[in-house]
């Protein structure tokens, strides 16, 4: 009975809003478990409409001795993670950013440590890093956050809002692969956002939409994931974790010899018609990928008893974080966390006798993931 408690626990530990906040120590596994908090933004670029700017900000902890970001940033967490009785956690963080500002991907934006807070009430919350080069925080209620981050290269001041109601809806999802082995999430699919971001003395004021979630896992599989929000309200997110050859994989570069083999253990994709007001779960999903000038291009098809789905998603910038802890003795090892901001470019949606085609819901913002290796 003790060992099935825990597993629910684990699986449903995120449902409500001050859940956002809150890091669960009693349920975390030795060298393994993730805290993210992670904010993908999509902004306007008038000089170049169809490359939207796109601004990614994390918050993320390990309860691990050391890890090492793109093999030169080293992370020693040395405060170990405590909630009291106060609404109120304490442990050590790293804060990552990378911005691809129209043009040019500034990779790492941000990358930084630092005695991390965490604080909440049932409608309200916040979570702040504080280094000796920067603070880096967010706090606010449900669907309504200011995001404030200030070193003295960068600055970032954005306002993230309601939009429509059903994307701005905190969703809680979670999943038990084997054991207590799984993931547990919080997420806010689409909100406008505003605000400016600043490098050096230069200012950009910058509007679009984001997307953020809050994950607790306790295993590191690679995976395919991709967000898509749509204009009027439409929405597509996919997850494909998978074992295989990808994880031996040890290269940043695309080409490998070990791309090949992937088992993917679990499969989801879903779409939200805001036309239809019904969303559609499909988990007979196929990825396949092909390369140009060293940048993928995610091709997704997927079928359901209601419908099937057809998505092309070109990417046009790469930021590519490469995460390591020690294996064993000298050794260590590491995923190659892949993000890409992107664009559709074939979209084919068909139920019963209707059928949506690219274009049909006005303009989208799209990123991709992929990562490979293992740690």
């Amino acid at each position: 009975m003790r060992i099935h408690a825990k597993i629910f626990c684990w699986v449903c530990m995120h449902q409500v809003f001050s859940d956002i906040w809150k890091t669960y120590p009693e349920n975390m596994l030795a060298n393994r478990t993730w805290h993210w908090w992670w904010w993908i933004h999509f902004f306007e670029n008038p000089d170049r409409p169809e490359f939207p700017r796109q601004l990614m900000v994390l918050w993320v902890t390990r309860n691990c001795e050391e890890l090492r970001v793109n093999d030169s940033y080293h992370w020693r967490p040395k405060i170990p993670m405590e909630t009291n009785e106060n609404n109120h956690a304490a442990f050590d963080s790293i804060v990552a950013s990378w911005y691809y500002d129209g043009n040019k991907m500034h990779e790492p934006f941000i990358l930084d440590h630092g005695k991390t807070e965490t604080w909440w009430e049932d409608r309200v919350g916040r979570i702040s890093v504080q280094s000796d080069k920067g603070t880096y925080s967010f706090a606010g209620s449900s669907g309504d956050f200011q995001l404030n981050m200030r070193n003295e290269d960068v600055g970032i001041e954005l306002s993230n809002q309601r939009w429509k109601d059903t994307l701005a809806d905190l969703l809680p999802t979670g999943k038990k692969f084997v054991g207590n082995i799984g993931y547990s999430m919080l997420k806010y699919r689409a909100l406008l956002s505003s605000g400016k971001i600043r490098i050096g003395e230069n200012e950009t004021l910058l509007k679009g939409r984001c997307y953020f979630q809050k994950v607790q896992m306790s295993i590191t599989p690679c995976w395919y994931w991709a967000i898509v929000q749509w204009d009027n309200g439409a929405y597509l997110q996919y997850f494909l974790p998978h074992l295989g050859i990808p994880m031996l994989r040890r290269s940043k570069s695309h080409d490998s010899l070990m791309d090949w083999g992937e088992m993917t253990f679990s499969k989801s994709l879903r779409f939200y018609d805001p036309e239809e007001r019904k969303e559609y779960l499909m988990k007979n999903v196929r990825i396949t990928k092909r390369y140009e000038k060293d940048l993928p291009i995610f091709r997704v098809n997927a079928f359901s008893n209601e419908g099937e789905l057809t998505i092309e998603m070109a990417t046009y910038a790469r930021c590519c974080w490469k995460l390591s802890q020690p294996l064993i003795g000298p050794l260590w090892h590491g995923i190659f966390y892949n993000e890409y901001p992107a664009r559709v470019t074939d979209f084919k949606f068909k139920t019963g006798t209707r059928t949506i085609k690219n274009g049909d819901f006005g303009k989208s913002y799209c990123n991709c993931e992929h990562t490979w290796g293992s740690v």
